[in-house]
């Protein structure tokens, strides 16, 4: 019969079903769906929260309720970065292991502790790890 036909989402909606649709992949990219923000929610125990820093995310409210700074920092970074890792608690692992290894050659800038491959608070907490 040949190859499969693939089907698209879009079936002749309206522009503002458009737009909306937009915004969520927009807030998929950004590790802010719902679905993102309750895995990380789900996968944050209270130690792997203790890891990371909230710096430089602000907090989400959806209908579910409202997600603060960490979890959409974890969010964010499991999302982009994180997948070669499987959960977050390896993620946040592996970057505490990186910090641990690599303080010695961090670079002090505007508070925090640069790396090639992360950003830490000056007591260790995760910013960014990549």
């Amino acid at each position: 019969m040949g190859k499969s036909v693939e089907r698209l989402p879009y079936q002749g909606e309206s522009p503002a079903d458009r737009l909306a649709f937009e915004q969520y992949l927009n807030d998929v990219q950004r590790g802010k769906s719902l679905l993102q923000l309750l895995a990380a929610k789900k996968a944050t125990t209270p130690q792997i929260r203790r890891c990371w820093s909230p710096r430089t995310f602000t907090a989400v409210q959806t209908p579910q309720g409202i997600f603060d700074d960490v979890i959409c920092n974890i969010s964010y970074h499991f999302n982009k970065h994180g997948a070669r890792y499987g959960t977050v608690a390896m993620m946040t692992q592996a970057a505490q292991q990186y910090f641990t290894q690599n303080r010695p050659k961090a670079v002090l800038s505007f508070g925090v502790l640069k790396l090639p491959q992360g950003i830490f608070e000056l007591d260790g907490r995760i910013v960014t790890f990549y």
